[in-house]
């Protein structure tokens, strides 16, 4: 992959912070690229050179945040015991609330998933990279692509109920509780 110009590098890093900070406190939807580019502290004109619009801007954020995630996950895999999906389920746990609603409505929003599709395919693409799915068996790996898109619903789906019931079951225990599901698909 070509690298970046630093100035590049230096755009993209402050409209993810900002755009970080501005998730915090408010929906995605309430965002304006006015705001984001205000908070970035860059020019609309430097954001719209690199972007089409804050859902483009939303689709490299999601792809950046994937990387970060899958990139730890791999990176943590220590052996053969260890689960990659449960080191990308305990990173999505560490990611702040509005995060994960963004990405549990941007699952649920039909309208918004037609114009992520990239995200989507950059998503299954990872996780074919990750789960065996050889060319000899195209039914295994048939499968096995359907099991990792049923995990990786399964995976937001249930960061979502936690951040939601976290009052009432800790880290621990949604973790345990993941894994035997995991398990369970498996099989």
């Amino acid at each position: 992959m070509e690298e970046l110009d630093l100035r590049v590098q230096r755009t993209y890093k402050l409209l993810i912070e900002a755009f970080e900070d501005l998730l915090r406190e408010k929906e995605f939807e309430k965002i304006s690229v006015k705001e984001l580019c205000d908070t970035a502290m860059i020019r609309r004109p430097t954001f719209y050179k690199h972007f089409l619009d804050k859902y483009d801007f939303l689709t490299f954020f999601i792809k950046h945040k994937m990387n970060l995630i899958f990139d730890h996950a791999f990176q943590n895999l220590e052996d053969e015991e260890e689960d990659f999906f449960v080191l990308v389920f305990e990173q999505l746990l560490d990611q702040f609330d509005n995060l994960v609603y963004l990405l549990f409505r941007l699952q649920m929003n039909a309208d918004i998933i037609v114009e992520l599709e990239s995200v989507q395919e950059y998503g299954q693409r990872m996780l074919r990279n990750h789960i065996n799915t050889s060319d000899d068996n195209d039914n295994l790996s048939l499968i096995n692509e359907y099991k990792g898109q049923i995990i990786m619903n399964l995976t937001i789906q249930s960061v979502y109920w936690y951040k939601n019931n976290k009052d009432k079951i800790s880290r621990e225990e949604i973790i345990d509780l993941y894994k035997q599901t995991l398990e369970k698909l498996w099989e």
